[in-house]
């Protein structure tokens, strides 16, 4: 719903007129999330709730710092995300603007929340934060066994519904799966990774097992999460199988206090050749 009525201590005129909602969303936002992870709640709930329309122009950095009470390094961080998210795009010479509407992925598995009082899921949004090669030891080797070329890590964050994110560490051995590291990153934005490896490498996931613990999160994950460091949240292992029974990806996803609901179904949610 749009923002109305509010009375704010801040200086209009520092800004466009659309940007006035991202002001008014971030004084009214919870003060116990960092003042980064507030700013870029305020931005993605006014996109959301249609304040700030596709293409339209959003304040510039310190503009948007001086009307919010912000250091520049707090809102640069907080757009930064954004753009790497696809909910603002940067115009050179221009300024920077609302990007295109995300669509969510379609048949998530193992992010499924669900509402403290019933209800679908929560949509997922996916952003592709890194891929490279793993040579390392580690519990993926463990479960997936040691490959010579080493192992394929893809590290994503996940916008849960808007309410909050999660992040992953998937592993698959990089003997067969190290095409992932050459594909464009726009083709495994918002998407189901299992439907890529399904249909570029004849490799379906379809059983899956996991485990999973409530832990101290280290301070990567909490600096994407928006949360202090060293926050306990949970952690969770899972091993993909494939044909046979073979293990073909290990998944590390760790998610942050939240009252919404995990489902813990390790089924995939529909035929496996687009699960």
């Amino acid at each position: 719903m749009p923002l109305t009525g509010f009375n704010m201590n801040f200086n209009m005129s520092l800004m466009q007129p659309a940007s006035s909602f991202i002001v008014v969303r971030y004084k009214t936002s919870a003060t116990v999330m960092p003042k980064h992870a507030r700013l870029r709640q305020a931005i993605i709930g006014a996109v959301e709730a249609g304040e700030l329309p596709v293409g339209t122009k959003v304040t510039g950095e310190r503009e948007l710092s001086e009307a919010l009470g912000l250091s520049l390094g707090t809102t640069q961080k907080a757009l930064g995300r954004l753009m790497d998210e696809g909910f603002l795009v940067r115009r050179q010479g221009h300024g920077t603007f609302v990007g295109s509407i995300r669509r969510p992925i379609v048949d998530s598995w193992h992010f499924r929340f669900l509402p403290p009082g019933g209800g679908p899921a929560l949509p997922v949004f996916a952003t592709i934060l890194e891929r490279q090669l793993v040579r390392e030891d580690g519990p993926w080797s463990a479960a997936l066994g040691m490959d010579p070329k080493g192992f394929v890590m893809v590290r994503r964050s996940l916008n849960i519904g808007s309410k909050f994110t999660c992040t992953s560490q998937l592993y698959l051995p990089a003997t067969r799966f190290s095409k992932l590291l050459r594909m464009a990153g726009k083709r495994l934005e918002d998407t189901n990774l299992k439907k890529v490896l399904a249909n570029d490498f004849s490799a379906p996931t379809l059983e899956s097992e996991g485990m999973a613990w409530v832990t101290q999160l280290d301070a990567k994950d909490s600096s994407l999460m928006g949360i202090p460091p060293s926050t306990f949240g949970l952690q969770v292992h899972i091993i993909g199988r494939s044909f046979g029974h073979e293990p073909i990806s290990f998944q590390r996803m760790c998610v942050p206090p939240t009252p919404y609901a995990l489902k813990f179904d390790f089924n995939p949610p529909g035929p496996f050749l687009t699960s």
